[in-house]
């Protein structure tokens, strides 16, 4: 006994006719007959009494009745209840660090969701961890993301950039060449960060060494400590820009290379796809 039957059963009774039920129901005539009948087959006992053209609901007929439009209004109201708690169910949503620290709470801010979504930054690694858990619903990211059973869209693009201290030799370079960097004192960010892998894999493309001064989670510290001279680093242009308006730090572009990548919209190739969810993507490939 399925859903479908006792929707064809109410429109036969509601409708007196089989013929009026199919026309309500917009599909063939011998469909209804064969439901009913299969109904009828199932609780082994007659639905209708079949007086003229009309049908008429015998005792058995009318106990179902009651019971289905019972049964089909729970339905309706689980649906409805089910529907609205998806409305409000706040997003799970993952941002590395730097897209936490730059551009992600102006995206949300502009979010239609009621419910303010719940927030994990993190780096790459960690998130993609994470989204494979489905403890996450989507995330956006600025690293690689291995996983197959992750889709990814690029949607925003961002470019890395040399800082040093205003008193480095670098400072009054407006360029400088990859090679220039070797043996140089830098402050990188913990392995498993987008920012990181990038630099690194640069570096090992040109066979160049450099001094790991610190490892840092947290972009605020880096610039700090570059700004007091303590190293250099590569970061994102978008973390570092303020400081760099203020003449705090120093950017500096390398000559023929240009480290650009893309922040990335990333979740799960199964996940449901809500609204809010949808407006999410909307609103990170307006930026």
């Amino acid at each position: 006994m399925t859903q479908r039957l006792l929707y064809i059963f109410l429109a036969v009774v509601d409708e007196g006719t089989m013929s009026a039920a199919a026309k309500k129901l917009y599909i063939a005539q011998p469909s209804i007959s064969g439901a009913i009948a299969e109904l009828e087959r199932h609780y082994n006992t007659k639905l209708f009494d079949r007086l003229g053209r009309r049908l008429y609901l015998t005792e058995a007929g009318r106990r179902l009745s009651i019971h289905a439009r019972r049964l089909l209004e729970m339905e309706r109201q689980m649906e409805l209840e089910m529907r609205e708690n998806a409305q409000n169910t706040p997003l799970r949503l993952g941002a590395t660090v730097t897209v936490g620290a730059t551009i992600l709470s102006g995206i949300i801010k502009r979010l239609n969701s009621p419910a303010a979504p719940f927030v994990r930054i993190d780096n790459s690694a960690e998130i993609e961890t994470l989204l494979l858990k489905s403890e996450l619903d989507a995330a956006l990211v600025e690293g690689c993301v291995h996983s197959p059973d992750l889709l990814v869209k690029p949607v925003i693009q961002d470019e890395l950039i040399l800082l040093c201290p205003p008193g480095h030799p670098f400072a009054q370079k407006r360029e400088i060449s990859l090679h220039m960097l070797d043996q140089q004192p830098f402050i990188l960010r913990e392995a498993g960060s987008g920012t990181r892998s990038l630099f690194e894999e640069t570096l090992r493309s040109h066979n160049i060494a450099i001094r790991q001064q610190w490892v840092c989670s947290s972009p605020a510290a880096i610039l700090q400590a570059v700004e007091n001279g303590l190293g250099l680093t590569v970061i994102s242009r978008r973390l570092a820009q303020e400081k760099m308006d203020q003449g705090r730090v120093c950017g500096v572009a390398f000559e023929n290379h240009c480290l650009q990548r893309d922040f990335s919209l990333v979740y799960h190739r199964d996940k449901y796809l809500t609204p809010q969810l949808l407006d999410f993507f909307s609103r990170c490939e307006e930026v």
